[in-house]
């Protein structure tokens, strides 16, 4: 943690006492989280061997952000989020344990409506917490609330990738099924110590209309913006490529390499630890960059990740492939700050629920088409081959951002 970026993220977190309890609750589910995503690849993994069945299962884990990602969004400029958080993370809490039921040949179905359900009320609990946790700092610590968001995951997904990895290893998977649903519960323990803030959004007349005529409002006030729609359609790009990534690492992790049942974690942690480290040190200078130069941050960063992933797809062997993962982590968190960023400089509180939820639904819905065809295609053709694709297509997002920004197709009006 540098001298220059440590102040910034730690002033947020020192002086917003509210805003501190929720990031804190959100490290602890994300931790719990990670040990459970190492432990549902290798459950799948050990009851049918087959690299479709992983993908089936990271594409359930996006499908609902499809399907209900912008009525999230809607409820979440609806109701009290405060409410709608502490209800969704107790739920999780619970469908987190029933994942116990699926340990068997016979039951390894019960994974997918599982895994289903829980990734619905993890995307309302998202758009919940998205819409009111920007509303407890000051709007030009954006970038500074995007990359603590961020860090948490990356922290505790190193501790969790690591851990994981060794429950699975050591004890098997239903240890981690258990300590998912109990970070779950604490969680909300931290929730209810937060009280202030923006809890709810839309209170003018438009609340009444209905809920398709409000996610469409929501829709229209984000493509009247050319920078959002950009981002948009950069975001989906992206996605597509890195779905197939993901499954790719997997089955490098767990049969090229040889690593076991939680040889995934390994990748997890460097991840976590790389992508923690230039977080921590980026973001305070990220933060006082022009408009121009957080943009240009933002398409260099799909861009690196992109080359970085195809050079993941050629590695030879398992060290010069963490080092690779290493390198696209370190592009691939500067990306998240800046975007959320753009996003909370063009919504007010009563749409911000709905736009929020619509740049999670365009990236889910990339992450499922992409997974499931990674999945089939790792079955059919060199793991490398698939890795090496979809890094070109997460590069060629990067590269039109900058090619638009180049030509002053970006609107950099909004300063930050």
């Amino acid at each position: 943690m540098t001298a220059v970026a440590a102040p910034g993220l730690l002033r947020v977190l020192s002086a917003r006492t509210e805003f501190r309890w929720l990031w804190l609750g959100n490290l602890i589910s994300v931790c719990g989280g990670w040990f459970s995503a190492v432990a549902v690849f290798a459950m799948v993994y050990q009851h049918t061997g087959a690299g479709v069945a992983a993908g089936a299962t990271l594409a359930l884990r996006y499908l609902p952000g499809v399907l209900i990602g912008g009525f999230a969004g809607v409820l979440a400029d609806r109701m009290d989020r405060r409410t709608l958080m502490v209800v969704t993370d107790l739920a999780l809490a619970g469908f987190a344990a029933a994942f116990l039921l699926a340990d068997s040949p016979r039951w390894i179905w019960l994974v997918y409506p599982l895994t289903f359900v829980s990734a619905a009320t993890s995307f309302t609990f998202q758009a919940a917490r998205n819409a009111w946790m920007p509303s407890l700092v000051e709007p030009d610590e954006y970038v500074l609330f995007g990359a603590l968001v961020q860090v948490n995951g990356l922290l505790f997904q190193a501790v969790g990738g690591l851990a994981g990895a060794a429950a699975v290893t050591l004890f098997g998977w239903r240890w981690a099924f258990v300590i998912n649903a109990a970070s779950f519960a604490v969680s909300t323990l931290c929730t209810l110590r937060a009280r202030g803030g923006q809890r709810h959004g839309d209170t003018g007349s438009a609340r009444k209309d209905g809920i398709l005529t409000a996610l469409v409002a929501g829709i229209r006030h984000a493509l009247r913006h050319r920078q959002i729609r950009a981002l948009l359609a950069v975001e989906a790009v992206f996605c597509l490529g890195l779905g197939a990534t993901i499954v790719t690492m997997t089955f490098l992790a767990t049969r090229t390499y040889q690593l076991g049942n939680g040889g995934v974690g390994w990748f997890y942690a460097v991840q976590g630890v790389t992508g923690a480290a230039v977080l921590l040190a980026a973001a305070a200078r990220i933060q006082r960059l022009p408009a121009r130069g957080q943009l240009t941050v933002l398409g260099l960063s799909c861009l690196c990740e992109g080359l970085a992933t195809s050079a993941f797809g050629l590695a030879p062997v398992v060290g010069f492939a963490l080092a690779c993962w290493a390198v696209a982590a370190a592009a691939d968190v500067l990306y998240g700050p800046v975007a959320i960023a753009v996003l909370l400089r063009h919504a007010d509180n009563a749409m911000r629920g709905r736009l929020m939820s619509l740049w999670t639904a365009t990236a889910t819905a990339a992450l499922a088409l992409s997974s499931l065809v990674g999945g089939i295609l790792v079955d059919r053709l060199p793991p490398g081959l698939v890795a090496v694709g979809a890094g070109l297509l997460m590069a060629v997002a990067g590269g039109t951002w900058l090619v638009l920004l180049g030509r002053g197709q970006l609107d950099t009006s909004v300063q930050p």
